[in-house]
C-alpha cells in the first residue's frame, strides 16, 4: 500500500482500489485515472483529487448539520428537522451532479471540525437557555448522527448492499471530479461512458478477489 498525508486524512492506495482513513472507498487507482484523463495526474496531485471528492461527500452531513442549527431559531423544531434531513437525503444521492471546482474550498470550510463544533456548541446551549428542550434534543440527535458520521455509515452499508453490480456514490463523485479538473487543467476529458463501465468492472473484479480469498 502507499500512503501519505494530505490535509487531515491519509490516502491509501493499492492495486485496485483507494481508501482514506476516514473510510472513504473508492474503486479507483492512479492507473485507472491515468488511462481516461491522460495528463492531469502530471499537473494535480491524485491524493489532492481525492480529498476533493472526500470534501463533496462529506458535505451532506455539514450542510444538513448547520442548516438544522439555522433553521431551529426560525420555524419549529419538527421543520427545521424534516428540512436538515431531507437535504441530507437529497445530497447525498444527488452531489455528484453539483461537483464544480468554485464550491469546494466552500464546502472544505464548512467541513471543518472546528466550525461544526463551535456551531453545535453555541446553537445548543441558546436552546438549552431559551427552553427549547425539543429542538435541543434534535440537536443531539443529529450531532451524532451526521458530525460522527453514522447516518452515513447506514447508508453506505445500504449502499454497497443496493449497488452490487453498478457504480457506487463515491466513484460517482470521484468520476465528476476527474471531470471538472480534466476541463479546468485543458487536458482530453474522460469519456463517461467508457469510464463508468471501467469502474464497474474493476469492482466486481474486486469483489470476486475478496470472495475466493474468503473461501
Amino acid at each position: 500500500m502507499k500512503s501519505k498525508i494530505s490535509y487531515k486524512q491519509n490516502v491509501l492506495e493499492s492495486k485496485v482500489a483507494t481508501v482514506t482513513s476516514g473510510g472513504h472507498w473508492f474503486n479507483v487507482t492512479r492507473k485507472v485515472v491515468d488511462d481516461f484523463v491522460p495528463g492531469l495526474l502530471k499537473k494535480q496531485d491524485y491524493e489532492k483529487l481525492v480529498l476533493t471528492a472526500v470534501t463533496w461527500i462529506e458535505s451532506a452531513e455539514s450542510l444538513a448539520l448547520i442548516l438544522y442549527f439555522v433553521l431551529v431559531f426560525f420555524t419549529p423544531y419538527w421543520f427545521a428537522a424534516g428540512v436538515a434531513l431531507g437535504l441530507y437525503f437529497f445530497w447525498f444521492y444527488l452531489k455528484s451532479a453539483f461537483v464544480t471546482i468554485t464550491m469546494t474550498p466552500v464546502l472544505k470550510f464548512l467541513n471543518h471540525d472546528a466550525l461544526q463544533i463551535g456551531v453545535a456548541a453555541i446553537a445548543l446551549s441558546m436552546l438549552g437557555i431559551e427552553g427549547n428542550y425539543a429542538g435541543l434534543l434534535f440537536g443531539i440527535i443529529y450531532f451524532f448522527l451526521f458530525k460522527v458520521g453514522l447516518m452515513r455509515l447506514l447508508l453506505d452499508r445500504i449502499e454497497v448492499k443496493r449497488e452490487r453490480e453498478g457504480l457506487q456514490l463515491n466513484d460517482r463523485v470521484l468520476k465528476m471530479v476527474l471531470i471538472r479538473y480534466s476541463i479546468y487543467e485543458d487536458v482530453t476529458p474522460p469519456e463517461v461512458t467508457d469510464m463508468e463501465e471501467y469502474l464497474k468492472d474493476s469492482f466486481l473484479k474486486f469483489k470476486m478477489k475478496n470472495q475466493k480469498q474468503k473461501k
